[in-house]
């Protein structure tokens, strides 16, 4: 009976001191050298804010149960997280570029990823958080697919896409030349641990007679002549937009750097900026980051991005941005 009263006591003192912890306010789940992730912290409190990814959850995490989580914020004191202390949660990467380079599959190291990984996959489904975007919805409209068949649904326009293995099909369905890019990840690690960017990029059924298109499945689409390029920022209902005259760039606007710094904040496209947010919500991201390109025949989506960058567009459009955040963060 004494063991039994001595364990009461223990969870008794146990609980009021979880109970006693301040309760997190906003988690950002993100690398605090990211820009973008550093604009939205200055507009938070430093205290009942926690920041971690994987990269960092060793530091950050002070336990984990499936009752609740103890996270440290950026005073460095612990705070609570639980379905009975709802806090607000924006998810900006997983874990930083690179992370995981050089790091063999099957080895040690990567179980050890995968471990943390786990870990935080359990801190993001915690009871207690609404998420800006959760992360299952995240990597759900991560998927080009899955976005253009969005789009289809919406009746908003998205160029002819497919993922055929036969060149020449591709050739008949899109026209020529068509367009490829990548499906997956846009960017990979050399050898030496250089990074690669895939760009996208014509080409014709002749030129890719004999590639095994699916196996790193690329998307075809039919090449659009793009006039101008946008960039369209969604935070829940507000919309922002930036555009960028195509003259003289190259396909892939991206490969040419003064594109970066040439975007111009825009009032131009309210059915756009219509259409955009109507696409974050049916996939269920507060946040989105979405490239459209308008040809002679008008406006077209061809990307969303849940996680993507706004920095280098206007700083009217930047300012914006990172409030909203900060404020839905807190909820105001």
């Amino acid at each position: 009976m004494g063991a039994h009263l001595e364990a009461d006591t223990h969870r008794a003192f146990h609980n009021a001191s979880l109970d006693s912890l301040r309760p997190a306010g906003a988690v950002v789940i993100g690398d605090l050298d990211d820009p973008h992730v550093e604009a939205v912290l200055q507009r938070l409190p430093r205290q009942a804010t926690a920041v971690l990814d994987a990269a960092t959850l060793p530091a950050a995490l002070s336990r984990l149960s499936p009752l609740d989580s103890v996270v440290f914020d950026r005073s460095g004191q612990p705070v609570r997280l639980s379905r009975h202390v709802p806090a607000r949660g924006w998810i900006r990467r997983l874990a930083p570029a690179g992370w995981d380079a050089g790091v063999e599959l099957g080895g040690q190291a990567a179980a050890r990823m995968a471990a943390r990984m786990t870990t935080l996959a359990a801190v993001l489904r915690d009871a207690g958080l609404t998420w800006l975007c959760t992360v299952d919805a995240l990597f759900t409209a991560e998927n080009k697919i899955v976005q253009y068949r969005t789009a289809a649904a919406l009746g908003v326009a998205a160029p002819a896409t497919l993922v055929c293995g036969d060149p020449a099909v591709l050739a008949a369905e899109l026209g020529e030349p068509f367009i490829i890019k990548p499906l997956g990840p846009g960017n990979f690690a050399g050898r030496d641990r250089s990074q690669h960017i895939v760009h996208a990029q014509e080409a014709t059924g002749v030129a890719l007679t004999g590639v095994d298109l699916l196996d790193a499945p690329f998307l075809a689409q039919r090449k659009l002549h793009a006039r101008t390029h946008l960039r369209v920022v969604t935070v829940n209902d507000r919309a922002w937009t930036a555009e960028l005259d195509a003259t003289g760039l190259p396909l892939d606007w991206r490969q040419a750097d003064e594109a970066h710094h040439a975007f111009t904040a825009s009032t131009r496209w309210p059915a756009v900026e219509h259409d955009a947010v109507r696409l974050a919500k049916h996939l269920n991201t507060g946040f989105s980051c979405q490239d459209w390109i308008v040809d002679q025949a008008g406006p077209w989506f061809v990307d969303l991005n849940p996680g993507g960058q706004w920095l280098f567009l206007p700083e009217s459009i930047t300012e914006q941005v990172a409030d909203s955040l900060a404020h839905w963060l807190q909820g105001i």
